[in-house]
């Protein structure tokens, strides 16, 4: 409630105009009046004196009293206090009490202007006691309610619409003012419209900044020091700002202000709705409601397909653009919660965000754990920097096939041992898979005495053809050192066999519920196993399919001869190339 207000408070701030308010002006009985004319309570024959230069000297179109009085006062200016009232257009004020747990009831003075309370007069606040002017005044047409009751943080935002005390109903008093006309000007009553009444308080707009309003002294008004403008044609509130008098309150627009400045809040509103200036307040909850159903449909979607940063971005987004949204309402005078989505943006700062790195990193920790027994390093460091989770999936991709066997394998270990067979197989192997890894490449699996390896997935790779002949040929050259290396141990040379072929293929992780392996399945690796078996039948090392070689723009490749694939009639070519 308190966070609501306050953000409210300052969007009221921020609207208020400080263009001057030239229907009103406030006749202020400050202190440098009080010094002048006397200190308070001024005679009764002063105060007559002040609303006759007021009403008759300079022409105000209507003045309200922000004053009270009680008790009687001099019995000559009482009679002309009391004879003003009756026929000029000037309201008094009464204090109507809300508070019910007083031990003994207010009540001073005498009521006036209450209607009788009818069956329609159902929004209203009930009061439990009053103080009201003396019996004196109680003939006076015109009265309205200045009690109040502030909000619990003690901010005065609301007025009451309609006050209900010992069966009759009391108007505030900028309404009663509105009201007031004297007997020949009946048609100059200003009514709010019936809407107005609806609810029981209405929310006090400030529209306008209090250095927006006129304010006078009262001592310039009694001595004729004002300029005729300033008063004629306009509406007059009379009151205090002196301390001494404790009419202090606080509003959104200030901590500490007189109340006279409430009341002149709450007439230009009433003037504003009566021009047409200014709506009625309306609940906003349908708006609320949709925006927030909207906002998190977006936020689960926002937070489910893109990273932390990016959702709290479009988090921090949407709140930014709730408060530009929930300004334009406030100042339309809608009624709503402005916290409610901010609260919910939070909750998601809090819950979401933070799931979803963790989830994250879940999918890293998972990526790097299935991934990395396939690819280099720096490939699954940048796989896991894009936050690309999605290269498990199973799916389409344009890739290069390398299938690379050692020749002879049986007849290489069928006289040797068993353990020299493992380390003979280990060695071998590691001198065909550096190169693959080295030049980017993702091992598919080993095939016994050789492997399978592609380029082009999980990270896309236009020049696949190229590093796959490069990977071949340091596989070749590094085993062209392995075999230097075994010559002068006294042992037989190793030979090998690799066909490279390019095509689509579906790549990702695939298996069964009790194992899986990224893999690649399609034409293309076929192709690639039949080159590398038929390379023995050219008598080369590396046969390159013609998918790669029409790829393939850095190395110079000759043709081989021609090869049939089995279950096929065609023959296609096959190359190798030069350096071989």
């Amino acid at each position: 409630m308190r966070f609501d207000e306050g953000l409210r408070d300052t969007f009221v701030r921020l609207h208020a105009s400080e263009v001057p308010e030239e229907r009103v002006t406030i006749v202020d009985i400050d202190e440098r009046s009080m010094q002048e004319v006397g200190t308070w309570p001024w005679p009764r024959a002063k105060m007559a004196d002040l609303i006759e230069a007021l009403v008759l000297d300079h022409e105000a179109r209507k003045v309200a009293l922000d004053i009270v009085f009680p008790k009687r006062g001099d019995t000559t200016g009482d009679e002309r206090l009391a004879l003003l009232f009756s026929h000029l257009p000037v309201t008094k004020a009464q204090v109507l009490d809300y508070a019910s747990d007083r031990s003994d009831s207010l009540a001073q003075g005498v009521l006036s202007s209450g209607q009788a309370q009818g069956t329609s007069s159902t929004h209203y606040l009930r009061a439990f006691g009053y103080i009201a002017n003396h019996a004196v005044f109680a003939e006076a047409r015109c009265a309205g309610n200045v009690g109040f009751i502030p909000d619990s943080d003690g901010v005065l935002r609301r007025l009451p619409t309609l006050t209900q005390y010992d069966q009759r109903t009391y108007v505030g008093l900028s309404d009663a003012m509105l009201r007031c006309a004297t007997p020949a000007s009946a048609s100059d009553v200003s009514l709010p419209v019936p809407a107005f009444y609806a609810r029981d308080t209405w929310r006090v707009p400030y529209n306008h900044a209090q250095s927006a309003y006129t304010v006078v002294s009262a001592t310039d008004v009694l001595h004729g020091r004002l300029p005729a403008d300033l008063i004629k044609g306009r509406y007059v509130l009379v009151g205090s700002s002196s301390l001494s008098l404790g009419d202090r309150v606080s509003t959104p627009l200030a901590p500490l202000t007189a109340g006279l400045m409430v009341h002149a809040a709450a007439l230009s509103a009433l003037l504003d709705l009566q021009e047409g200036a200014l709506a009625l307040p309306r609940d906003a909850w349908a708006f609320v409601l949709i925006f927030c159903c909207v906002f998190f449909a977006l936020a689960v979607r926002v937070v489910a397909r893109y990273g932390a940063l990016t959702s709290t971005a479009y988090l921090l987004g949407i709140g930014f653009l709730w408060v530009l949204a929930a300004y334009q309402l406030v100042v339309r005078q809608y009624e709503f919660s402005l916290v409610a989505p901010l609260v919910g943006v939070l909750a998601l700062l809090m819950t979401l965000v933070p799931l979803e790195w963790w989830l994250t990193q879940a999918q890293s920790r998972n990526l790097r754990h299935t991934l990395g027994r396939y690819v280099a390093k720096p490939v699954l460091d940048a796989l896991t920097r894009s936050g690309n989770f999605a290269v498990l999936v199973p799916q389409t991709q344009r890739v290069t096939v390398m299938v690379a066997d050692m020749a002879d394998y049986t007849r290489q270990t069928s006289s040797i041992a068993l353990s020299e067979m493992v380390e003979l197989t280990k060695e071998f192997l590691d001198c065909i898979t550096q190169p693959v890894l080295a030049h980017g490449g993702t091992l598919d699996k080993y095939t016994g005495d050789g492997l399978l390896a592609f380029w082009g997935a999980p990270l896309p790779c236009e020049n696949s053809a190229d590093l796959a002949i490069d990977a071949a040929l340091k596989i070749l050259k590094d085993l062209e050192a392995l075999n230097q290396r075994r010559q002068k141990l006294g042992l037989v040379p190793l030979r090998m066999r690799i066909g490279i072929e390019s095509g689509e293929a579906v790549v990702g992780e695939m298996g069964t519920r009790f194992r899986t392996t990224y893999t690649a399945i399609g034409e293309c690796v076929n192709h690639a196993s039949r080159f590398e078996a038929a390379a023995a039948e050219f008598g080369l090392p590396l046969l390159v399919g013609p998918a790669a070689a029409l790829l393939a723009h850095k190395h110079a490749l000759k043709r081989a001869g021609s090869l049939t694939i089995r279950g096929t009639d065609a023959a296609i070519d096959v190359y190798t190339c030069e350096t071989t």
